[in-house]
């Protein structure tokens, strides 16, 4: 019996339909029989109708043109007057600025205090006075992104809370965009710059988090 015929659909899958296919007194269901197994292989393999192809062609074409080949996310945000960057894979989250607890006796204005995420004690720590940056122009918050967060991100088993002055959220470039850090900038801000790359007319620092966090971890010991 050819394939074509599709029997199955004549006298049904268990052969309740007169007449009955004297197969499947051997196999009881048609999925168990070669014609009914070849027919699915037939289907499976046959050509791609040309319009089919076209369609998907242009698909991914478009999908391609949106997220570049070495394309990688990073959270964008700014620290005094500095926009920077680090990998979006370290965020564990972002939440309200909340009240930070000092600690007396502190040995360095790196470490801020303490802080309570959903119940837990973490460190809050300041990026700001890690990369010696100078303080911005204090202005009214124009959109709520505008609005100063604490950046909570875990590194290597640990966690470590940081406050931002504004947040623009998740953003995508293309690493081979990524350019080589100017001369112009302060040595203490290059030194945790792995590139700059353009975003929104601005120059965003992509800092290096290996470095960064190690660098935070021996300043606090």
């Amino acid at each position: 019996m050819e394939n074509k015929d599709r029997c199955w659909k004549r006298i049904g899958v268990w052969g309740n339909e007169l007449p009955r296919c004297p197969k499947l007194e051997e196999v009881i269901h048609c999925r168990n029989c070669q014609v009914f197994t070849q027919a699915g292989r037939n289907l499976l393999e046959r050509a791609l109708p040309e319009a089919y192809k076209d369609e998907w062609g242009n698909i991914l074409v478009k999908k391609k043109g949106k997220e570049p080949v070495g394309a990688i996310a990073v959270v964008v945000f700014r620290i005094a007057s500095e926009w920077m960057a680090l990998p979006a894979g370290l965020f564990a989250e972002i939440i309200e600025d909340v009240s930070i607890h000092t600690l007396p006796h502190r040995k360095t204005p790196i470490l801020l205090g303490l802080v309570n995420v959903h119940g837990e004690i973490q460190l809050c720590v300041s990026l700001k006075h890690l990369m010696d940056l100078e303080d911005a122009p204090v202005k009214k918050p124009a959109s709520e992104k505008a609005k100063k967060r604490l950046m909570v991100v875990s590194k290597d088993g640990e966690q470590w809370v940081f406050p931002v002055n504004e947040i623009h959220g998740i953003h995508h470039f293309n690493s081979g965009l990524l350019q080589n850090v100017p001369v112009t900038i302060a040595k203490s801000k290059s030194t945790f710059t792995e590139g700059i790359f353009k975003w929104d007319e601005k120059h965003v620092a992509l800092l290096d988090d290996e470095l960064l966090f190690y660098t935070l971890k021996r300043s606090l010991q």
